[in-house]
């Protein structure tokens, strides 16, 4: 069952999510990066990709230096 991208963007604002290598499940979530590493370890994930779900009212650019 492929994830709704829509309904964990929303959900998981302002947090750290883990998702299964091939992007089919979410493994954990969290306030923190460690927070979502240390579920992995208990679930003994090795494969996950975790990745930051910035708030929707909010722009985040990359650092442009000159």
């Amino acid at each position: 069952m492929k994830i709704s991208y829509e309904k964990t963007l929303l959900s998981n604002q302002n947090k750290w999510v883990a998702v299964s290598f091939d992007r089919s499940d979410i493994l954990a979530t969290g306030k923190s990066i460690k927070e979502v590493e240390d579920k992995l370890v208990k679930l003994s994930s090795k494969n996950a990709i975790i990745t930051f779900i910035p708030p929707a009212d909010k722009y985040i650019s990359p650092l442009v230096c000159p």
